[in-house]
């Protein structure tokens, strides 16, 4: 199985755990504390993207360059 896919197959189940757990639980403290997990789903799937295709070379010769000081 690629990164991306182990990925993807990971961030699926967190979620639906959690949509599970909301439904289950009454209390208004747990519900606020996954609605504020929850919004960080739109930023997890935006950075799925990472795992599709390889860095650039620019990116690289960045990064590399940042560990030369």
């Amino acid at each position: 199985m690629s990164d991306y896919n182990e990925f993807v197959t990971s961030v699926n189940k967190i979620f639906d755990y959690l949509t599970k757990m909301k439904a289950g639980w009454n209390s208004l403290d747990n519900s606020n504390y996954i609605d504020s997990i929850e919004e960080y789903k739109r930023l997890v799937v935006q950075d799925a993207d990472l795992f599709k295709s390889p860095p650039k070379q620019e990116e690289i010769e960045s990064l590399e360059a940042l560990g030369n000081d």
